[in-house]
């Protein structure tokens, strides 16, 4: 019965407009054109259900990927993870933050508000501004010092693992949007071609949209792996 109440309370979530993580991640992908990582470590507190958001998808001031963890009868475990671009980040001046360096020397900033409120850290890593939210009440399980280590986690994979051909990626969506005047719904790194020690081409299949019409093209980076330059780009529609 109880498994039958959380599958509704889901069910629920996600017919309000939420998506899956992963579908929530992806869609904010594909409309800033950047790869988005989370911070591997959770909480280590138990969730019944979790679900994301991409707002603002028409290009506002509150565009912004939120994902939330929940446990339905458990409101002290509640847990959300923002991501804002930098151009945009949350100025949140009219709280009182206390400063704590992370491993790559950045500073994050915590703020602990009244009991039955929230405790919050903002840091910034990447093109992303992150605010790590949980719930502050007497029975809350999450500290601050977890949410640092939350924070040091996405520190740790963003250092690791970021992919050589991200930027180009970045920029292949980018000016493809702005050449054809349409919105890129996905793409897919197709890999890269090095011609010589001056020139490398990095190659990217996207798919197009706008109105009622679809294209897919291909958009070839070419840069001097050596200085890491830009030299131009060129279209290939299929």
């Amino acid at each position: 019965m109880e498994e039958s109440s959380i599958n509704d309370y889901q069910q629920a979530i996600l017919e309000s407009g939420a998506q899956l993580v992963e579908e929530a991640v992806r869609t904010c992908e594909v409309h800033f054109g950047k790869k988005i990582l989370l911070p591997p470590q959770l909480p280590s507190v138990s969730f019944t259900h979790q679900y994301g958001r991409c707002y603002d998808t028409q290009g506002g001031l509150d565009e912004h990927l939120e994902i939330h963890y929940q446990h339905q009868h458990k409101p002290e475990n509640e847990y959300t993870i923002e991501l804002y671009p930098r151009k945009n980040r949350q100025q949140m001046n009219y709280l009182s933050f206390d400063e704590t360096e992370l491993a790559d020397h950045n500073v994050a900033k915590f703020y602990m508000g009244p009991i039955n409120s929230i405790q919050l850290l903002a840091f910034e890593k990447g093109d992303w501004q992150y605010l790590l939210t949980a719930a502050n009440q007497a029975s809350s399980a999450i500290s601050q010092q977890e949410l640092t280590e939350i924070a040091q986690s996405l520190i740790h994979v963003v250092d690791s693992k970021d992919p050589t051909y991200a930027k180009w990626g970045n920029l292949a969506v980018n000016q493809t949007k702005d050449h054809y005047h349409m919105d890129v719904i996905d793409y897919l790194y197709m890999g890269r071609t090095t011609k010589s020690s001056e020139l490398a081409e990095e190659k990217f299949k996207l798919w197009l949209k706008k109105g009622t019409r679809e294209f897919g093209v291909y958009a070839i980076v070419v840069f001097n792996p050596t200085t890491d330059q830009f030299i131009t780009i060129r279209y290939e529609e299929f």
